[in-house]
């Protein structure tokens, strides 16, 4: 037996009314000290209890809507490496908070996406996608903070993400040079570096600097705090370098051979390449790139 209770109140006749809509799930017990109704009706499980914004007025349901564009739409295609921005509100009044979920139930955004706000009743999706997919979410909308009190009409959005032509290489180039740069290897080869810092385009490419002006080699340096008898270096990476060939090769001296360091001493991860070395003894290290054109 299926039960359903709806409850509506308007204060004044203000601008807003509640609807709560209670439905039958398992567990229940008396509703008739809740609702004060006569008689004994007894029910076999709890209420699941959804509140959902309407209007007084018009009785109808608070949705939620693009704002940051004449043409709004619940599908955004854009690619790996672009920025984007997605904004919305609600329809009749300004959200303290919302909610974005995925196919899985997750509040999880793919990498390099994030949520903002609301601020004024606006919330905002964006950023700078690392990875291609098609990536789906429902949004709801809050009146209260926390996600708490009359909530809108839930909204679905599709975020398309599409891999770029070109390499990641290529494309990360394109950010700093024009087209004819981009058509001469002197200037934007991998093995090139064209603002003379000593880091050629490869590597700037995997350590997301800035090719055209002078950078300093980032990382931090020190005793690994595990292992008082090792040096460890970290260093941040690249996301969109992640299937670019990175590693550390050692030698006994600058002018000596060099050979690819032992992977039980290299680790690296989608955001950082960690070395760690004997602090005895005295050997060179250095971070080699290779990037497949």
């Amino acid at each position: 037996m299926n039960y359903r209770i709806a409850y509506e109140r308007a204060v004044n006749v203000t601008a807003s009314g509640l609807a709560m809509v209670a439905q039958r799930l398992p567990l229940i017990k008396n509703l008739t000290p809740i609702f004060g109704a006569t008689g004994g009706s007894h029910f076999a499980a709890p209420l699941a209890v959804t509140f959902v914004g309407t209007h007084a007025l018009s009785g109808q349901s608070i949705m939620l809507q693009q704002t940051n564009t004449s043409e709004p739409t619940d599908v955004v295609e854009i690619e790996v490496g672009e920025a984007f921005q997605w904004e919305f509100k609600a329809t009749r009044y300004n959200i303290l908070s919302f909610s974005i979920i995925d196919d899985n139930g997750n509040e999880q955004l793919p990498p390099g996406v994030v949520s903002i706000g609301p601020q004024s009743g606006i919330g905002t999706i964006g950023g700078i996608p690392e990875e291609a997919g098609t990536f789906t979410y429902t949004i709801t909308g809050y009146r209260g903070d926390n996600q708490r009190s009359s909530q809108t009409v839930p909204f679905n959005l599709t975020l398309v993400v599409e891999d770029p032509a070109g390499s990641p290489f290529k494309i990360f180039m394109s950010d700093y040079f024009a087209a004819e740069e981009l058509a001469n290897p002197a200037i934007t080869g991998p093995g090139s570096d064209p603002d003379l810092d000593g880091i050629d385009n490869a590597m700037e490419f995997v350590l997301d600097l800035n090719p055209s002006a002078f950078d300093a080699m980032p990382g931090t340096i020190g005793v690994d705090s595990n292992n008082p008898q090792m040096l460890r270096y970290e260093i941040p990476l690249n996301g969109l370098a992640i299937e670019t060939t990175v590693g550390f090769e050692e030698s006994e001296s600058l002018q000596g051979q060099w050979q690819p360091t032992l992977g039980e001493f290299v680790e690296r991860t989608d955001t950082m390449i960690v070395l760690t070395a004997p602090l005895a003894g005295k050997k060179f290290y250095r971070l080699k790139v290779t990037i497949e054109e």
